[in-house]
């Protein structure tokens, strides 16, 4: 198993030698093999393990056995508890969306260079099985991406079989969930039912069934990984302006890109993807019309032309003038959001002022007058350190923010206009510099 996790690294260029490695832990077979391996290959590797609550006793079982196996291993280990249930009754998501939501939002508040996790070749033919089964396009027959931004997946070419032999050659043990076993959850029917059923017929024609799936995943992928770049290549050459699009540009291709463009422009505007949203889009451009694709998003055709807007006509204002007399840190709901608002002092050279630190925070000492918390208004302008340029907020929300997103999005100002933009960070007139001597923090859940 070294020799095809080495050889799946260098293939798909996941790890370099110089890379932090976080691999996340759960304390199952396939999470503690990718540990070792990883450790065994000379990586600087560290380990997560997240306690879901989700199993009572075992859940605390699997996360003392974490705590030891990494202290025997001599491997660094956090451990991180989340309350899924309440997650997900808050957000209305499924235990399982909601688990994987909060364990990858975990994942990526731990400074490491690449997070690994433990999805294995037998997981990917489960969830191409699955999508094929649910119906899909061939995106959903590519299995588990083996990379997806930092996150990257080294047992993506091994089996669970090769997971177990791995293991029991070194005589090291595991925790099992006991919800595996259970026949309730679908993906358990596909490992338990199916898949035997596949490989007593794949050895019945004398072939390899996990060696013939992997071949067809690579081929799947290639196809597919085609098919993307040729419809990012067109969406990119029939963006006219803004949220402007070429129709005729976009339809003058097959439909296995055009539907992929029609697809990416639904995402861009945050629209849920469906075959019904997809004709919905498709219609309004041959039939000139103009259609809503969610709350405030609309898209309308015209002269060949592919248009999406704002559907508010008279959209929420909010403002409020916040002030820091009696306290130190404010809390405020915005739109739904936490925003909170902190004053501080610090005492440090510029040369210790980290980059990132003097782009997103506020001097307080440099604001103008009162301080208000509010939307966007006509006429706002920013002018960002990191761009050396001023620019509208209207100019800069149409090429970054989603149309549904931009009215709500936390704006602070003073007399003298903006001083602060949720996801971009202070206006350069009120940056932090060498002499600052008192932070405005602003953060925002």
């Amino acid at each position: 198993m070294l020799e095809k996790v080495t050889n799946t690294i260098s293939k798909y260029n996941l790890l370099s030698a110089t890379d932090n490695v976080l691999v996340g832990l759960s304390g199952g077979a396939d999470s503690v093999a990718l540990l070792v391996c990883l450790h065994e290959l000379g990586f600087d590797v560290s380990a997560m393990h997240i306690n879901h609550n989700l199993r009572g006793d075992e859940s605390d079982r699997d996360e003392k056995y974490c705590v030891e196996l990494c202290k025997k291993l001599g491997i660094s280990l956090t451990v991180k508890s989340i309350n899924v249930k309440e997650y997900c009754h808050v957000n209305k998501l499924g235990i399982e969306e909601g688990a994987r939501e909060l364990r990858y939002k975990a994942f990526s508040e731990v400074q490491a260079d690449k997070i690994c996790t433990a999805h294995t070749l037998s997981d990917s033919v489960e969830t191409m099985l699955i999508n094929l089964i649910r119906g899909t396009a061939l995106k959903g027959l590519c299995g588990v991406p083996y990379k997806r931004g930092n996150i990257v997946r080294p047992l993506i070419e091994c089996t669970r079989q090769d997971v177990e032999d791995f293991l029991e050659t070194r005589k090291i043990n595991y925790v099992t969930d006991s919800t595996n076993n259970s026949d309730d959850y679908t993906r358990n029917k596909i490992r338990h039912m199916v898949i035997p059923k596949l490989i007593e017929i794949s050895n019945n024609q004398n072939g390899d069934f996990y060696k013939n799936i992997s071949n067809t995943l690579k081929s799947v992928i290639i196809d597919e990984s085609y098919l993307n770049n040729m419809s990012e290549c067109l969406l990119e050459n029939a963006h006219i302006d803004n949220d402007i699009y070429d129709i005729g540009m976009i339809n003058s291709q097959s439909e296995a890109i055009s539907n992929r463009v029609y697809i990416m422009l639904l995402k861009r505007y945050g629209v849920e993807v469906s075959s019904a949203k997809l004709e919905d889009l498709k219609s309004a451009c041959f039939e000139n019309k103009k259609i809503n694709l969610k709350k405030n998003v609309y898209a309308s055709a015209k002269s060949g032309k592919l248009i999406f807007s704002e559907g508010m006509n008279n959209p929420e204002t909010y403002s409020k003038e916040i002030s820091f007399v009696s306290s130190d840190i404010l809390v405020e709901n915005f739109f739904g959001k936490e925003v909170k608002i902190k004053l501080h002092m610090i005492d440090c050279e510029k040369s210790n002022i980290h980059n990132m630190f003097t782009k997103k925070n506020i001097d307080y000492d440099k604001i103008k007058g009162k301080i208000f918390l509010r939307n966007r208004i006509s006429g706002d302008r920013i002018r960002l350190p990191e761009r050396g340029l001023t620019k509208t907020l209207k100019k800069l929300f149409n090429e970054s923010v989603p149309l549904e997103n931009r009215q709500s999005t936390v704006i602070l100002s003073d007399d003298n206009g903006v001083i602060y933009v949720e996801g971009f960070g202070a206006d350069e007139r009120v940056s932090a510099d060498e002499n600052t001597k008192r932070i405005l923090d602003v953060e925002i859940s």
